[in-house]
């Protein structure tokens, strides 16, 4: 089959304004503030903090939110991660996304138990969240940033 040459353009269009457009669809929409933080560690050298005020967020303890339900565009999330580097964002549009960069709160847990794969298991582990806590003291000096090519990879989704 003999495709004419406008066929095979129109066919070539299609194919490299899909995926974009596809992206470009995935980082529309809202997430709760409670969902972002899931991902929080505390290894990224006060970027989180950094952006919850780049977006006005309250959070009087100095660490997290103030409201957990409030509904933050992905857009907001984008722009912590890019802007701030913070890795519970990246984290979250790794997820959502389905990107493949490094998770950083996997490198973080493995930073403070030297293990690695512990990441679902602390999202949904209580247990492995307080020893975290207890753990985080010693470790915090160790934060480390967000890396470049988790940047990148996050442009050129959104």
């Amino acid at each position: 089959m003999l495709l004419t040459r406008r066929t095979l353009l129109a066919a070539i269009g299609i194919t490299l304004v899909v995926p974009r457009s596809v992206a470009h669809a995935a980082v529309q929409g809202e997430v709760q503030i409670g969902d972002w933080e899931r991902y929080y560690l505390g290894l990224d050298g006060g970027a989180h903090q950094r952006a919850l005020g780049a977006l006005g967020i309250e959070h009087r303890d100095g660490v997290r939110a103030d409201e957990p339900c409030r509904l933050v565009s992905l857009q907001d999330v984008v722009h912590a991660a890019v802007d701030h580097g913070d890795h519970a964002a990246a984290d979250l549009l790794r997820e959502r996304l389905s990107l493949d960069t490094p998770s950083m709160l996997g490198r973080g847990l493995k930073l403070m138990f030297g293990q690695d794969g512990l990441e679902e298991r602390y999202l949904d582990d209580p247990a492995l969240q307080l020893r975290v806590i207890g753990h985080l003291p010693r470790h915090r000096s160790r934060s480390f940033a967000l890396p470049e090519s988790v940047r990148k990879a996050i442009r050129a989704a959104a």
